[in-house]
């Protein structure tokens, strides 16, 4: 028979929300809320459709009330403050809450606390929702809180999260044995705990949405005895940790006793499967949920059964072309216009992407707040004529007549480091061999594979041209990528972009806490770069999923995937 549950709806209303680097335009607040979460449980009875359930069409209907999805591989790493992969984070965000998390607009809201920051925006207060409780019975109070923080300030602490606790006050004490406690970590009461920083910064509201450890289970006396527990995890969330077969799988159940409401469904599996054969997966059944490369023949096999949808949406993410702005060929931004009117990027994206990517014109993604009117920015259309007036003006002509721009006597050549790993960037190349050479540039290739591109790019410098892409973060304070201090060896300024505007706007922008200004700032910056062009900026990705149809409830997006929606997914099933 079909199984479908009660609905349990649970209603957490922000009465007012810190929009601090993110959210709608229109919905700007300076400061933040400090009234209380307002929790509403209402359980309402649903009148069953019988719907006629084709189990051999569609095998996913055995699997009974238990979500599958596929995912590529794991690290096994399975600790809010250790992990640094992708796929452990999606086990991290079902077992774990945190402080705060992120909504599907992109705005910062309670997840396990309410917070408010002091008006010199250096205390940031949090009041923790009482009644929370972890997988193994205890409840959550700030000691649990203090505790996750303390681990990441811990002096042989070696994970990824330093970052986080570096600006709070004492921490630096702390570590070189200085104080046994950090000054700027006050526990107020059980439910209520306060950190405050060293200076104001913006984006501090992003170090509060990790995963928050069960002092009592966790506690340890080297970082070696936490790391045992990695897979062996218990948090606060809708989704308790079962079990990890290396290769194979990871084995979630609900959680009953979970503060928001059980979720309709009995657990979860994350199945490894190789991104090869993931869209076949989803047709067979076999999964269902899976993330695919974004293609026709992927999009055509996951639908070719009928028994999935796709889901697709633009990435928060940009493919590019980097130029070594440290060389003279690259220092007049005409030159690098030149090469971008003269690469056939619309037809290029078109034919590799089939229509899964859109074009981009600078470093901001149509998907965040701080994305600009596009009239403003030029669209750099292939123009072969305009790429040769303009390089003319730069002083490169054909002096000898070799068919070869040549300027002080020096040959306008480009070499380009390149990884082998995926097909996009070798196509590339093959158009730029052919575009550029249209315009008299010879271009040759460096191919090696992608942990070597990195090194001698971001550590080495050691490139002329070079492509990669973006995944963005949800402020857009591009500081890391372009500002003037990311400019050192191992630095992301591997290009060595500097504009003194540029870095004016991007430390106000830090500073500023009116989300307006700041959307102005960056709308200003999105503008410098696309006519400074310290990149050719390529495609925005588009994200592709398969879902079978068994699945209700479920619209992945950008800020939207299984975790933030685990509440609301319903399944059909045959029992």
């Amino acid at each position: 028979m079909l199984k479908k549950s009660w609905i349990l709806r649970v209603v957490v209303i922000m009465l007012s929300l810190l929009l601090v680097g993110c959210g709608n335009n229109n919905e700007i607040k300076e400061d933040t809320a400090d009234e209380e979460n307002i929790v509403e449980v209402v359980k309402e009875p649903v009148e069953v459709e019988t719907v006629a359930l084709d189990v051999e069409s569609n095998p996913a209907l055995r699997r009974g009330n238990v979500l599958t999805v596929a995912q590529s591989g794991f690290d096994g790493i399975f600790n809010p403050v250790l992990y640094s992969s992708d796929p452990d984070s999606k086990i991290v965000d079902l077992v774990f809450n945190s402080l705060i998390k992120i909504n599907s607009n992109g705005e910062y809201v309670a997840d396990l606390a309410t917070w408010d920051v002091s008006d010199d925006k250096l205390t940031y207060t949090f009041s923790i929702i009482p009644g929370i409780k972890f997988h193994n019975g205890q409840e959550l109070t700030a000691a649990d809180v203090a505790f996750t923080y303390y681990v990441i300030a811990d002096i042989d602490y070696d994970g990824p999260r330093g970052s986080l606790v570096q600006d709070i006050q004492g921490v630096k004490e702390y570590r070189i044995g200085e104080s046994d406690s950090i000054s700027g970590i006050k526990i107020v009461d059980d439910y209520t705990i306060s950190f405050t920083i060293k200076e104001p910064n913006v984006k501090k509201l992003a170090d509060f949405c990790y995963g928050i450890l069960n002092e009592d289970y966790y506690s340890y006396q080297s970082i070696e005895g936490l790391r045992s527990k990695n897979v062996a995890p218990v948090g606060t969330g809708p989704m308790k940790f079962e079990l990890y077969e290396l290769g194979q799988y990871v084995e979630l159940s609900t959680f009953d006793d979970y503060f928001e409401g059980r979720p309709y469904i009995d657990g979860v599996i994350y199945k490894v499967i190789p991104d090869d054969f993931v869209a076949e997966a989803i047709n067979a059944g076999e999964v269902d949920v899976a993330r695919a490369s974004a293609n026709l023949y992927n999009y055509d096999t996951m639908t070719e059964a009928g028994i999935a949808e796709v889901q697709e949406y633009l990435g928060n993410s940009y493919r590019y072309i980097g130029f070594n702005l440290r060389l003279d060929k690259f220092s007049d931004k005409r030159v690098r216009q030149a090469l971008w009117y003269g690469l056939n990027v619309k037809d290029y994206v078109d034919a590799q992407w089939q229509g899964f990517a859109a074009p981009c014109l600078g470093p901001i993604s149509p998907v965040s707040w701080a994305y600009p009117d596009t009239d403003d920015l030029t669209v750099y259309d292939f123009n072969p004529s305009k790429a040769k007036d303009l390089l003319k003006e730069a002083g490169w002509t054909d002096t000898d007549g070799d068919g070869f721009l040549d300027k002080d006597g020096q040959k306008f050549t480009i070499e380009w480091t390149s990884y082998t790993e995926f097909d996009w960037p070798i196509n590339l190349i093959n158009l730029a061999k052919e575009n550029w050479g249209d315009l008299g540039i010879e271009v040759t290739e460096n191919m090696m594979d992608f942990h070597a591109v990195t090194d001698t790019v971001y550590v080495k410098q050691d490139f002329e041209v070079y492509n990669m892409s973006w995944n963005l973060s949800l402020d857009p304070d591009p500081t890391d990528i372009f500002g003037e201090e990311a400019d050192v060896p191992g630095g992301y300024n591997a290009v060595g972009y500097y504009n003194a505007r540029a870095n004016e706007i991007f430390r106000l922008g830090r500073g500023e806490y009116d989300q307006g200004v700041r959307q102005a700032l960056y709308n200003e910056w999105m503008t410098i770069a696309n006519d400074d062009v310290p990149y050719i900026f390529i495609s925005i990705g588009t994200v592709i999923n398969g879902v079978n149809n068994r699945v209700h409830n479920l619209e992945l997006d950008t800020y939207e995937d299984v975790s933030k929606q685990i509440l609301d997914i319903e399944l059909d099933y045959i029992d």
